[in-house]
């Protein structure tokens, strides 16, 4: 009988067995299929390894034969020209600093006319190369300087180079250069995306949509602060003026661009927009306390950090987020600057709440 009973134990055991191992199979078949897609670089330990490294070198030598025509071996100096908006050049220039990272460059050099804040020159400590910024740029006539006209914003490779934000190394250089403002823990700093967008057509951009007038009015309606103060290149964005003719403490400060970005790198409390100027500015500013979004095309803290890396990096600042509604986002996709589209940015109705999203360390 005991032997009998023993049997049935060793029989349900194997079966049990059978099945976890089956279980485990299938479950590694679907982190197969889910995975296969993924970009091979997603990975940290990517790039602390040479070799994968020298996989991203060819990558861009590749796209830099496509783009130019010149097949690089070795780059000993890098002259790059900029000539897209701030935001769009921060991360040029931070993509460029990862470029010579990898290829060894000795010398970075930026084109003057769109530096407006660097004025001397940066040393690398890492890698051992310089950032310098010079009037003009000279021709390259040799494999051992190339001249790239604002490629690097473009190139998909540098967003795949670990969790570091090299814009740090500008980081000082920049701040030394903005203008002295004083900021209080309690005044708000509302940043609303205008001009070029609000133009003409042919100007707009198809996936820069913004808040609608809800959203600030939810944020000025709720929460308390001591000044409120609104930053824009214009009053182009027509929630503006409708902002302005409703809360009478608010302060419109028409600023040149150094204020601008002096106000919101010292900020403590800021209301976001759909903007990558914005997005390096966060990244100057080691006050912020709390940041207000709409989550239009992910503009919450996974699209803040999307042009430094794939991965997310640590925040110490608490974020609102308001989720837009369903027909809105279809409304204002693509955006075209039609009059229906910034009428809806008026009227439109904020029903939903806002969630918090903590500091992450």
């Amino acid at each position: 009988m005991l032997s009998k009973i023993l049997k049935i134990k060793i029989i349900k055991f194997k079966l049990f067995y059978k099945y976890v191992i089956i279980i485990f199979k299938l479950f590694l078949f679907k982190y197969f299929i889910n995975n296969i897609n993924k970009h091979p670089y997603n990975s940290y330990d990517y790039f602390n390894n040479k070799k994968y490294n020298n996989v991203i070198k060819q990558n861009i030598f590749n796209s830099i034969y496509k783009e130019i025509g010149i097949n690089i071996t070795n780059i000993n100096f890098l002259f790059f020209k900029g000539s897209s908006r701030l935001g769009n050049f921060f991360v040029s220039i931070n993509n460029a600093i990862i470029f010579c990272e990898l290829l060894g460059c000795k010398k970075l050099i930026i084109e003057k006319n769109n530096i407006i804040f660097i004025n001397h020159t940066i040393f690398h400590p890492k890698y051992n190369f310089t950032v310098e910024q010079n009037q003009e740029i000279s021709n390259c006539s040799d494999n051992n300087c190339i001249i790239l006209n604002n490629w690097f914003f473009f190139h998909l490779d540098f967003k795949y180079i670990g969790n570091i934000n090299r814009l740090y190394i500008l980081k000082k250089e920049i701040l030394k250069n903005l203008p002295n403002v004083k900021s209080h823990i309690d005044d708000l700093y509302i940043y609303i995306r205008s001009g070029d967008i609000f133009g003409s057509i042919k100007e707009s951009i198809s996936t820069y949509a913004q808040p609608p007038l809800c959203f600030y009015q939810n944020i000025l309606n709720n929460f308390k602060f001591r000044c409120s103060y609104l930053i824009s290149e214009d009053k182009l964005n027509p929630v503006i003026q409708n902002l302005l003719n409703e809360y009478s403490f608010l302060k419109y400060k028409k600023n040149n661009l150094k204020y601008d970005v002096a106000y919101l790198a010292n900020s403590f409390n800021i209301v976001s927009a759909k903007s990558s100027l914005l997005i390096s500015i966060i990244k100057l500013n080691d006050k912020l306390k709390f940041l207000w979004e709409y989550e239009l095309y992910k503009l919450s803290e996974k699209y803040l950090h999307l042009h430094y890396s794939v991965y997310t990096f640590s925040y110490n600042y608490m974020i609102y987020k308001m989720e837009p509604s369903s027909s809105y986002k279809k409304l204002l996709d693509p955006w075209v600057n039609s009059k229906e589209q910034r009428e809806i940015m008026i009227k439109e109705k904020c029903n939903n709440y806002f969630s918090i999203i903590e500091p992450r360390f």
